[in-house]
């Protein structure tokens, strides 16, 4: 969360129980990094090359059906490795995907997680290369946008800050099966990721009021309207289609 006071930017990071102040926003000293959605789930700092460990050119893929059939929300998650150091993102984020649906719309619903910490490790031996499914998680921030409204206002938008109009002039079915590039802006946030722990990003296009009388249990995560139709949703993270977070990072 980032506050102005007496012309500074005031910033308190979750996990770390400081504040940090700064003359602009985003913070000047912000490092921006890239880290690549690739196969297994995993988020790694090297786009896609070639070769064995980072799997075939397929795209991922998860299915969503409406409410009228289902309260499952499918998702995608994409992991990265155990930090090896105490990493500290503080400021707007962006996630660069590359994807194709079977519908003429979808809602594309992106949520960043701190997740850990965990021992495992990875080698060759059974079981070594999975993740535990009982890693503690907290949601930090999330990120939406309407399939129809990825048109783009380049004169206002930022590599960390996608603008789109909204309008119903810029408005535009998708084709079906066709790989669009979708820019979607996520919330700021301010977390110190600890050593050990992972930054996770679910992909999915569903979020169902939980709460009494339709309300959302996460106060800044309104419900969205989803597609009446089932929806194949593919992720590509291939040479071409190079899918990534944008994060702020600043040193510690």
């Amino acid at each position: 969360m980032a506050a102005a006071t007496s012309g500074k930017i005031t910033t308190g990071a979750l996990g770390a129980n400081q504040w940090r102040y700064g003359e602009d926003w985003p913070l000047p000293e912000t490092r921006w990094s890239k880290l690549y959605l690739h196969s297994w789930g995993r988020l790694r700092p090297e786009p896609y090359v070639p070769g064995a460990r980072n799997g075939r050119l397929e795209p991922d893929t998860f299915v969503q059906m409406p409410p009228t059939q289902t309260n499952d929300i499918a998702r995608l998650r994409y992991m990265s490795d155990p930090l090896p150091e105490d990493t500290l993102l503080i400021g707007p984020l962006a996630l660069n995907l590359y994807a194709a649906i079977d519908q003429d719309d979808t809602n594309w619903i992106v949520i960043l997680k701190d997740v850990g910490p965990d021992v495992s490790v990875h080698t060759a031996r059974p079981g070594e290369t999975e993740i535990p499914a009982d890693l503690p998680e907290r949601e930090l921030t999330r990120g939406w946008l309407t399939a129809s409204h990825r048109a783009l206002d380049p004169e206002r938008s930022k590599p960390w800050r996608p603008w789109h109009p909204l309008t119903r002039a810029a408005q535009k079915p998708v084709e079906p099966g066709k790989i669009e590039e979708y820019k979607i802006e996520i919330l700021s946030t301010a977390n110190l990721f600890k050593a050990g722990h992972r930054i996770s990003l679910d992909i999915t296009s569903l979020d169902l009021p939980s709460g009494p009388a339709g309300a959302h249990d996460v106060e800044y995560a309104p419900y969205h309207i989803c597609s009446s139709n089932t929806v194949v949703h593919k992720i590509y993270h291939d040479e071409q289609h190079p899918s990534h977070l944008v994060l702020p990072i600043i040193p510690v």
